[in-house]
């Protein structure tokens, strides 16, 4: 879809035969990859096929910033911004850490921001080392999928965050050891574009969703850190309070139609 995309707009993207050339050439490897069977893979290539996705999702998202600056319409900004305006009077994103200037909360919120890098590789590798491989499948399928349509929206609909356009946190909170971990990856991590809607929350909220109906235990254990994510995303700034709605509903789009879909296959 990329590729196609970024074929229909060539003319404004400079370079793009490249990125095109990249995009085709790793579907075909994809595609490859999935066509051999798992038995006759290699213990590293077969390591690779299983994980690959976590692997493209910071490349992928890092194209997104040159791919909406490019030929993205990012009118839905000032829409956002219009709707966040009108829900509640004033932007969340401002006025929260101005409301609770506490020190040991923003730590906490930033550690949980910062958890999101972690969710995947944590949650994915539990159930992969201990043998639970179609749970694990399950999770880079709906998490892959969420990201995926995510950044095909944020190619073409891009929407600056207050990341970008607010003044960010003045001490005593930056000054804390999570707010500039997270400010570090952030600032050379981040796409700009990528906001609405916000695939911190959507893909926490798909892997506890996920948790909780494989493994209970483990979704009690994530519930403190995804709640504190949530939350971190406006009160860092890092996202309007509109963009983290539209990433739980999201969430609960993607995780409520796989299963019947899920349902109807094991059936056939």
């Amino acid at each position: 879809m990329t590729a196609a995309i970024v074929w229909l707009h060539r003319t404004r993207l400079p370079g793009w035969e490249y990125f095109l050339l990249a995009h085709l050439l790793s579907s075909a490897g994809i595609v490859m990859l999935r066509r051999v069977p798992v038995d006759r893979l290699p213990g590293a290539i077969g390591f690779l096929r299983d994980w690959y996705p976590l692997l493209l999702f910071p490349l992928l998202y890092k194209e997104v910033e040159r791919f909406a600056l490019a030929f993205g319409d990012w009118r839905l900004t000032e829409t956002i911004q219009r709707l966040e305006l009108s829900l509640f009077g004033s932007h969340p994103s401002l006025y929260a850490s101005q409301r609770y200037p506490w020190v040991p909360l923003s730590e906490y919120l930033h550690f949980c921001y910062f958890a999101y890098l972690l969710l995947l590789p944590v949650v994915g590798g539990v159930w992969y080392f201990n043998g639970r491989r179609h749970d694990f499948q399950e999770l880079l399928l709906l998490v892959s999928a969420t990201l995926f349509s995510s950044y095909v929206f944020f190619m073409l609909y891009p929407v600056d965050s207050p990341f970008y356009l607010f003044e960010g946190l003045q001490a005593p909170l930056a000054d804390g050891f999570f707010f500039q971990l997270v400010h570090f990856f952030s600032a050379r991590g981040g796409a700009r574009g990528g906001a609405f809607p916000s695939a911190h929350v959507s893909v926490s909220i798909v892997i506890w969703l996920l948790a909780w109906q494989r493994q209970r235990r483990l979704a009690w254990l994530l519930a403190p850190v995804v709640i504190g994510l949530v939350a971190a995303t406006v009160y860092g700034r890092f996202h309007y309070a509109v963009d983290a709605v539209a990433g739980a509903l999201l969430a609960a789009l993607i995780t409520g139609s796989y299963r019947p879909w899920r349902e109807a296959r094991l059936a056939l």
